[in-house]
């Protein structure tokens, strides 16, 4: 017997994706009017497994640029000029799974998830500095008294991503009329993001160098965050029949955590010299922040029944997920070095971390899922 549910849609703005617990379910009730009602199901388990393969789509890690340099009898007045070369690193798609478990309560179409979902991936560029130029390292503009910028041969970019994230989530689904069936859900999510940002550069001959002499560069940026909040959102599915449904989603969150920054930089010079302090480049802080996260996908579903207790579907669509304002920008710096074998030094600039971008994801998926009752 179905519950009536007495209220009035205000939209069917949501034309959108599934509820995954509970496929195997009553008939869609049978009326001329468009009515809310609660399925009459079975207490039924629920498990999903899914391969995705997702892009990050936050801002590339822009880790050097292209100079010219006219040098003079006097280095200290060697003039650097910015070629309009970039050198990024485009992160590309990367595989990774998703799961889910789900338990349908018996009664009026209430159940349980516990999922998960995440990325891991690693990308890198590298690049050659052009004719008698040199390559600028936009991580960590040195600017020392004798020189005005150290310059390198080669350098080498990396960004690694890290994204995981869990949700408990407690749903309710409705029918309206024969075709549509919505699922709105509230729970929690927890989230952890690393964008681990590296680079390197070396200075073959130290030909850029008053000096002469060899040098290395390692600088890294690296952004965390950690944090739970609550979530909401809907499934939907749109049944197109013969066991086929357009099925989607729309979720939203606001997580509370820390967002930290680690970012150093080390410069070698000469072959047994040992590391350089850079000051104004290394930086490591922490803070609590909110951060707002918004998800959908969409997809196309087809489901077998086997018996009134057993259902198995498959799914294939497009998702896209996206947190605002968690990962910091690096400014170029204006840095002093010390404990030079030379005696190098400059006035000590400032790192600029008042600067965000979002992370985001988005890429296409595959999903399997059995339901029994």
């Amino acid at each position: 017997m179905k519950t009536q549910i007495s209220f009035i849609l205000l939209g069917l703005g949501l034309a959108y994706g599934s509820a995954y617990a509970g496929t195997v379910s009553e008939p869609l009730p049978v009326s001329n009017d468009i009515n809310l009602t609660a399925p009459d199901q079975s207490g039924m388990w629920s498990f999903g497994a899914e391969a995705v393969l997702m892009q990050p789509t936050n801002k590339a890690f822009n880790y050097a640029d292209d100079v010219n340099a006219s040098l003079t009898s006097n280095p200290g007045t060697a003039n650097l000029d910015i070629i309009d070369n970039h050198h990024n690193v485009d992160e590309g798609y990367y595989w990774w799974f998703g799961a889910d478990i789900s338990y349908a309560f018996p009664g009026s179409g209430r159940d349980v998830t516990l999922a998960y979902e995440g990325l891991h991936g690693s990308s890198t560029d590298n690049t050659v500095a052009p004719g008698s130029g040199g390559t600028f390292p936009v991580t960590s503009t040195i600017l020392i008294s004798d020189f005005t910028g150290l310059r390198y041969d080669t350098a080498e970019g990396k960004t690694d991503t890290a994204y995981d994230a869990g949700d408990l989530l407690f749903g309710q689904k409705i029918d309206v009329g024969q075709r549509i069936r919505l699922h709105p859900f509230a729970g929690l999510r927890y989230a952890h993001i690393d964008v681990n940002e590296t680079g390197k550069y070396y200075s073959a001959n130290g030909s850029f160098l008053a000096n002469g002499q060899p040098f290395t560069e390692d600088s890294k940026l690296e952004n965390e965050f950690n944090g739970i909040g609550p979530r909401l959102g809907s499934d939907a599915q749109v049944n197109l029949g013969q066991g086929f449904s357009i099925r989607a989603r729309l979720g939203l969150s606001a997580l509370i955590g820390s967002r930290s920054i680690d970012n150093d930089t080390h410069i070698q010079l000469g072959i047994n010299t040992t590391d350089v302090t850079v000051y104004g480049a290394d930086k490591n802080e922490s803070e609590t922040r909110v951060i707002p996260e918004i998800d959908g996908r969409v997809g196309l579903n087809y489901t077998y029944n086997f018996d009134s207790k057993t259902a198995l579907g498959f799914e294939a669509g497009w998702q896209a997920t996206n947190y605002f304002n968690v990962i910091t920008d690096q400014y170029p710096v204006t840095a002093g070095l010390a404990n030079s074998p030379n005696g190098i030094a400059s006035s000590v600039g400032n790192q600029h971390y008042d600067s965000t971008s979002n992370f985001g994801l988005q890429g296409p998926y595959a999903r399997i899922q059995l339901d029994i009752a």
